[in-house]
């Protein structure tokens, strides 16, 4: 509490014992401490950890565990996802996807929430999805989606995305897909 003196009735304004034993309750009740406990590590996003991400997960509707592609398979440059590869590097894919189920870190979520509160607010034109792309991936590479001009878009990412981000890209749901549009996606890294 603050300005606690100003509670004391006038026949208890100068009694010692009395000011010290509210001054006492005083300090051990006082919730600021608390408080601004509670902001960093819950309702700030930018710095929440924790339940506290696990509650903007529910809030924005994504799970903290991801299904992993556990390997690459092979493919051509005219496949539509992010696990293809080259001759004589990968195995061919045999029609059931291994798959792990990986829980996010903290950061790792924290950039899943993000895409998702991005896209629940986005309205699908190229522009916004541009903007979610800079802001989900900034600092990384450019990452931007090309119209194709037929219906259908690319995502293309001018870096190596992470196993984590190829599962936000391509498993998540996240990113926006406009109602009749095919999507693919496409890696272009130096």
């Amino acid at each position: 509490m603050q300005g606690v003196q100003q509670t004391f009735l006038s026949q208890y304004a100068t009694a010692p014992r009395m000011q010290a034993l509210v001054a006492g309750w005083n300090q051990m009740l006082d919730p600021s401490p608390l408080i601004d406990q509670w902001y960093q590590q819950v309702w700030n996003v930018r710095t929440a950890q924790g339940y506290g991400l696990d509650v903007w997960g529910r809030i924005v509707g994504v799970s903290r565990v991801l299904s992993l592609s556990a390997q690459s398979y092979l493919g051509f440059c005219e496949a539509s996802d992010l696990t293809e590869e080259g001759f004589g590097s990968t195995p061919w894919y045999q029609g059931v996807d291994a798959t792990n189920n990986y829980r996010l870190s903290d950061d790792g979520y924290r950039q899943l929430i993000y895409a998702r509160a991005l896209a629940n607010i986005a309205g699908g034109s190229v522009l916004e999805i541009n903007q979610i792309l800079m802001t989900v991936f900034a600092g990384q590479g450019d990452a931007y989606v090309r119209d194709n001009g037929d219906m259908s878009m690319t995502y293309v990412f001018r870096f190596v995305p992470t196993p984590v981000q190829v599962s936000i890209i391509q498993n998540s749901g996240v990113l926006p897909r406009p109602a009749g549009v095919s999507v693919s996606y496409s890696i272009q890294s130096d």
